[in-house]
């Protein structure tokens, strides 16, 4: 078998003087089908790397049908038209190539690196999945099966517990605030996968790719091999989901009495991803609660012993965007790192940020983005997702100088905007007995068990 190799390149890529990433030249065209493609060539490798993205994820699946999605997808590879799953994966093995699809919130990938001379074979191959998936009983009932018996672990996992709560809260009953749970699985059916399969068209999506050969070559490939995929002819836009307005503290307590500790998320509104006040969150999160030195951990776990670990998260769609504080401590301790949280937040927001923790932030930044560049399936990646989430190449090649642009009255005007202390939903899940008078005075509650799905 094949041996595919590759290494790091992007020392090539950045220019340390004025820190900006400098990305490969590309050349963009449209297929006759909507499908927008890129392509770059990248000589330093005897390597081909690529990526379909498709505009279509769990964010556009019916509600009550949540992990259809995923499972659809994962059906691309359980056979084909020429293939059967086993024929297929031994078929990608054959170059040492690799191929694979998944399908996250907003959209679907399918991810492929091969040697140069397998380029052709990795398109026909990748090609055959999005064109000709056969959708086999046998391989439906056995995902099905692992995909039930997954389902079951998240239940006992505190972390999974809470953000499936919180995430109800925040978006109700919506795609976005719901799981895949046992309910949802039993009404998902192999024609159901069919159906959302049958809406994986080239209109929006884009395809990428980079590597060793001749661009007007590899165009030539790629138009062959997708030139069947037809397009719906319709322009479909999401629906579109909103964040909950809050007015105060909107409070659940979960209870599992088998649980000695008590997990902690805190959930608020945010920037979408393309904000043009992203940089200065990014920072604003990073000094609050984004490292291990932040000031969260300083003081939930270094000063205050509550924790091994607390993180705040901003988690950034095309459409919306959410900050999310998560933790575990004994369940004895859940008030005292409750207010400890609350506290760092109203400092935050009164206070305000230090130009030292700025600087730091920003060269930690500077620093830390180009490592993200160690191959050109990196590049693949990025370059589909701006073209999706509508940033242009300069936002890209950027980042680092307008991130190091931001001024600390910005960065302060951006935390007391978002990390009000006095507007967020909160869960806490552990064993009731224990928790509930100690925590029943924050705010008024509602109640839920573990095992139960969120309501």
């Amino acid at each position: 078998m094949k041996k595919l190799i590759f290494i790091s390149f992007f020392f090539s890529l950045i220019t340390p003087q004025d820190m900006k990433i400098k990305y490969p030249e590309l050349e963009k065209h449209s297929l006759v089908n909507g499908l927008t493609v890129y392509t770059a060539e990248h000589h330093e490798q005897p390597a081909v790397f690529f990526q379909l993205l498709i505009p279509l994820g769990s964010f556009d699946v019916a509600v009550s049908k949540e992990g259809l999605a995923s499972m659809a997808v994962d059906m691309l590879s359980k056979g084909t038209k020429n293939y059967s799953a086993d024929e297929l994966s031994e078929a990608i093995e054959s170059t040492g190539g690799s191929l694979s699809a998944s399908s996250g919130n907003e959209y679907t990938t399918i991810t492929g690196r091969f040697l140069k001379e397998d380029l052709k074979t990795g398109l026909e191959l990748m090609a055959d999945m999005v064109l000709h998936p056969t959708f086999p009983k046998n391989e439906w009932k056995l995902l099905k099966k692992q995909t039930q018996e997954g389902i079951k672990t998240w239940y006992s996992d505190a972390g999974t517990v809470a953000q499936a709560h919180l995430t109800k809260l925040a978006f109700g009953d919506t795609p976005a605030g719901n799981m895949m749970t046992k309910s949802t699985l039993k009404n998902i059916s192999l024609d159901d996968a069919k159906e959302f399969y049958s809406n994986l068209r080239p209109d929006n999506a884009v395809f990428v790719l980079i590597g060793d050969f001749d661009t007007s070559m590899a165009n030539g490939l790629v138009e062959n091999a997708l030139k069947e995929w037809k397009s719906s002819g319709v322009k479909t836009r999401r629906k579109n989901i909103v964040f909950a307005n809050i007015d105060g503290i909107r409070f659940r307590l979960v209870n599992n009495p088998e649980l000695e500790q008590a997990t902690i998320a805190i959930g608020f509104k945010a920037l979408p991803v393309n904000s043009d006040e992203r940089h200065a969150l990014n920072l604003v999160n990073y000094i609050f609660g984004g490292h291990f030195s932040s000031r969260l951990n300083k003081s939930v776990r270094a000063e205050g012993g509550k924790t091994y670990g607390i993180r705040s998260s901003w988690v950034s769609n095309r459409d919306f965007g959410a900050i999310a504080i998560s933790t575990s401590t004994r369940v004895e301790e859940v008030r005292n790192t409750y207010d400890l949280i609350i506290g760092e937040m109203e400092k935050l927001v009164d206070a305000g940020l230090t130009e030292n923790e700025l600087s730091k932030a920003k060269a930690y930044f500077s620093g830390s983005y180009p490592l993200r560049f160690e191959s050109p399936a990196t590049y693949a990646s990025l370059i589909a997702n701006m073209d999706y989430y509508g940033f242009t190449i300069s936002d890209r090649e950027n980042v680092i100088i307008e991130r190091n642009a931001v001024s600390l009255e910005e960065a302060n005007e951006i935390a007391r905007k978002y990390y009000r202390p006095e507007n967020f939903f909160l869960v806490i899940v552990g064993n009731q007995e224990i928790a509930k008078d100690k925590v029943k005075d924050i705010a008024n509650f509602d109640e839920a068990f573990y095992k139960d799905d969120p309501m």
